[in-house]
């Protein structure tokens, strides 16, 4: 495989929709494997794409405009279904398997959905649209694939907002949106090499997933290895086998490997010595003894399969100090920001060193722009986007893209600043903001990330309450099984002495339950809050 030229490039700028790239890598790149389990190569997937493009045409009678769900896991019946619908015009509706059937059946409605191609056991009797099998394919012949009339400006998927702070929105996207994204991942074409094996876990149907697991592995030429069952355990054995090179993740899952490295080293008693290595690693290496780094570092790149070069993770915000954990031992890791309404990643903190030894640090990706709107005195404000990864705007609400828009620049909603290099700090949600009767802020990202350094709090959710006419900040705790609200009391009074007063969390709830989340891991706010006005948590007194 080679690297894409300026001349493909600008081939790619030209393309009318997401089918046509697909069909110009496939074409170079037939006989290179893109599903790594299966062993399949670009070209069974371009002929696959085709039959399942005609079973849609002929049998069910798609056309442009038409919505079709999918509704299935990780299998590469859901990328052949994806890009088939795309190939015909009509509009891929991405529907979450972790929802409830009368959630599906509402989706289903509000857009119009004619066809559900589904896995089996996710049939929903009474569905407003036909359910089809997602594996079967009808033995259509790909000799007698049309391709449907499509422009760049036309809508290829529909998504739902994830709904962390309220109702969700139908966001439409479109193939102008997802060919920006083709092209801008070739700005990283110097750190994932064509042949690397992306780690395909992430959910399908969540954004995340299309970025990282449909759209840049085909745009760099690369391998996908879907994970369809959601278990370390599993993730672990495929490390092994497979060795990734990338492999995308959300906050949570990276928190979660980042302390059972520690915990192993801490039991080996050698933490405090990998600790003091790793930081005095450019010295070190300096002096000729690099081979002493690799040994240190060694059991952490094999945890992974040995072969890693890039951890990438988006979804909610990536802790500072979990990022340079892992850029200390040696990895590149892209630390994304984005949206669905951003389709995907708006801003990338990818730090890695060019061939002539600079370090580069990367931003929003070609053809798109970041602001800090009317920023604190601290840089402080709300994170603006625009360019041509930004949705045209949500699907038949007026009300919402009124709010949402401003002189071409799409409120996102999200507070943050910018740092010394440019790369973007985000702080929280606008709307999640606390603001004390002093006036003064407090951003409940900050607080939670704070707490979570204790081992025996999970997850957090800090939100504003009011307690004797006085607003405060409130957390809500999942700890770990017999951790007493006494013992949490005494966790976060420790941790407060790190930050000001002010922000201090003194009013609390506890529960060994885990917190309701959306699919990319990221905590219902309102929901915590709702359940513990219902009394669902223990709270300290």
């Amino acid at each position: 495989m080679a690297h894409l030229t300026d001349i493909e490039i600008a081939k790619l700028c030209k393309m009318k929709n997401i089918y046509e790239m697909l069909h110009d890598v496939c074409s170079r790149n037939k006989d290179s494997i893109f599903f790594v389990r299966q062993n399949e190569t670009y070209a069974d997937l371009l002929k696959k794409v085709k039959q399942r493009a005609v079973l849609l045409a002929k049998r069910f009678k798609i056309k442009k405009g038409d919505t079709v769900a999918i509704l299935s896991g990780n299998t590469p019946d859901f990328l052949r279904t994806y890009f088939a619908i795309a190939s015909q015009g009509a509009r891929v509706l991405m529907l979450d398997t972790g929802l409830q059937p009368t959630e599906h059946i509402n989706m289903m409605k509000r857009t119009n959905c004619k066809l559900t191609l589904a896995q089996k056991h996710y049939f929903i009797e009474d569905a407003p649209s036909k359910m089809f099998d997602i594996e079967n394919i009808d033995d259509t012949d790909e000799n007698d694939f049309v391709m449907g009339q499509t422009e760049r400006e036309d809508i290829a998927q529909l998504s739902f907002t994830s709904g962390s702070t309220g109702n969700p929105k139908v966001v439409g996207l479109t193939h102008e949106n997802l060919l920006s994204l083709s092209d801008g991942a070739q700005f990283y074409k110097s750190v994932i090499l064509p042949g690397y094996t992306f780690y395909g876990f992430l959910p399908l149907y969540h954004i995340y997933g299309v970025v990282i697991n449909i759209i840049v592995p085909v745009s760099l030429q690369g391998k996908l290895l879907l994970q369809p069952v959601l278990k370390p355990q599993e993730f672990i054995k495929d490390f092994k086998q497979y060795k990734p090179e990338v492999i995308p993740a959300v906050p949570r899952i990276w928190e979660v490997f980042y302390k059972k490295i520690v915990d192993s080293a801490k039991e080996k008693h050698a933490w405090t010595l990998m600790r003091t290595i790793v930081a005095l690693r450019g010295i070190l290496r300096g002096i000729g003894l690099g081979g002493l780094v690799d040994k240190v570092t060694k059991p952490v790149h094999d945890a992974f399969g040995g072969n890693t070069k890039v951890l990438v993770s988006a979804g909610a915000t990536l802790k500072p100090s979990i990022r340079k954990f892992y850029e200390s031992m040696g990895f590149v890791v892209g630390d994304c920001y984005g949206l669905t309404e951003t389709t995907g990643p708006a801003n990338f903190n990818f730090a890695f060193r060019r061939p002539d030894g600079s370090m580069y640090y990367a931003g929003p990706l070609p053809g798109n722009e970041i602001q800090i709107h009317n920023p604190d005195k601290n840089g402080v404000g709300e994170i603006w986007v625009r360019g041509n990864m930004v949705m045209p705007g949500y699907l038949e609400n007026d009300t919402a893209n009124a709010e949402a828009f401003e002189s071409g620049w799409f409120k996102t909603g999200d507070i943050g600043c910018l740092d010394k290099f440019g790369r973007l700090q985000v702080k929280g949600r606008q709307k999640q903001v606390i603001v004390l009767d002093s006036g003064k802020n407090v951003y409940p990202d900050e607080l939670e990330d704070l707490y979570l350094q204790n081992d025996e709090i999970l997850n957090a959710a800090v939100f504003e309450y009011v307690i004797k006419d006085k607003v405060v900040p409130f957390a809500v705790f999942q700890v770990k099984p017999g951790t007493t609200v006494e013992r949490v009391a005494f966790l976060i009074k420790k941790s407060n002495m790190a930050i000001a007063q002010y922000k201090w969390v003194k009013h609390f709830a506890i529960t060994e339950e885990e917190l309701p989340s959306t699919s990319a891991k990221k905590v219902k706010h309102f929901a915590v809050r709702d359940m513990l006005d219902q009394g669902a948590f223990k709270r300290a007194e």
